[in-house]
């Protein structure tokens, strides 16, 4: 048994990568399924049809997008790789200009190798985004996987029960049904925000005269899909185009992400969708520090949804007093 473990862990380990692919693609089903089920219920449709329609429609989306905006999107990408760097020189040489800012700078021995290394870094994560392959790939991949799992989930999901012992299956059918149940409110309402958050900045940039808008608003949407990492890094770029046009202009856009986050926290998500999934900070900061560590960046931008999944888990084996999940759960 205690080897039989070892074992196990060692290969959890050394296909952690895998893992987290997977995961990822049954967040993917998750969604796919809730979707699917949805237009079941409201249009009477069968899941031999429900399915077909919306993957054509999200083909075709998909696919109208990359026609129309695909290319638009390459070139303010390219742009915002120039842009960046020379956004980060500018703002080194205008903090030169201040006292505080020159001994701020004599803090480090050499001006301009921090100049540099500012620029070379930012170079550097504009040719990862816009050259690495291994990102399209991992897309592709957790899309494919994840329309396999949604176009027939109880087959995938009848090899783990086959696996479980039979005294613990009605546990492992409640489990799955709060973690899928938890999934579904969690990525729905980061969907949510992610659209809010993604138009809003775009809009209040362009006000503000910024440029590549678009972009980051998209880059701020994306982004938001990581809770309190995402948000933080998603100002970066903003905040370095609008300072080298004018100090004023960077506070305008750090105060601009600041109300968008809180009004998509506080006001647009919750008034949109009631059954929101909020994790508890300390614990979604801390899944996210521990998955990065073992998982890198895949890892961290999976952390909330598996602790959503985990809550869900959390819940049926832990239940609320005078609450039995598992019966709720057989009962559906």
């Amino acid at each position: 048994m205690g080897f039989g473990l070892i074992v196990a862990i060692s290969l959890a380990w050394l296909g952690r990568i895998i893992l987290m692919l997977l995961f990822a693609a049954i967040v993917v089903a998750a969604l796919l399924t809730a979707v699917v089920e949805w237009l079941g219920e409201k249009f009477k449709l069968g899941r031999r049809v429900s399915f077909p329609l919306i993957l054509c429609a999200a083909i075709g989306f998909v696919g109208l997008t990359v026609w129309l905006s695909g290319a638009g999107i390459i070139a303010q990408f390219a742009d915002l790789q120039t842009d960046l760097p020379q956004a980060a020189h500018q703002l080194m040489e205008r903090i030169n200009q201040y006292g505080w800012g020159r001994w701020l700078i004599l803090q480090w021995s050499d001006y301009s190798q921090l100049s540099g290394n500012v620029s070379s870094a930012l170079t550097r994560i504009g040719g990862i985004v816009l050259s690495t392959a291994t990102l399209l790939s991992g897309i592709v991949l957790i899309g494919v996987l994840g329309l396999y799992l949604a176009a027939e989930p109880e087959v995938y999901f009848a090899y783990v029960q086959r696996v479980t012992p039979a005294a613990y299956r009605t546990r492992l059918n409640a489990c799955a049904a709060a973690a899928i149940q938890n999934l579904r409110w969690w990525v729905l309402s980061q969907m949510l925000s992610m659209t809010a958050v993604g138009v809003i900045v775009a809009v209040g940039l362009w006000i503000l005269g910024v440029p590549l808008a678009g972009l980051l608003g998209m880059i701020a949407a994306f982004l938001t899909f990581i809770p309190n990492i995402g948000p933080i890094l998603s100002v970066v770029p903003a905040v370095l185009l609008a300072v080298a046009i004018s100090p004023t202009k960077g506070l305008l856009t750090v105060l601009l992400f600041l109300a968008v986050h809180f009004l998509e926290g506080n006001v647009i998500t919750p008034l949109l969708i009631r059954r929101i999934v909020r994790l508890p900070p300390a614990l979604t900061m801390t899944t996210q520090l521990l998955l990065a560590v073992l998982a890198g960046p895949l890892g961290l931008a999976l952390a909330a949804p598996m602790a959503a999944a985990t809550l869900g888990v959390f819940d049926v084996l832990v239940p609320i007093e005078g609450v039995d999940r598992t019966e709720s759960h057989r009962e559906d």
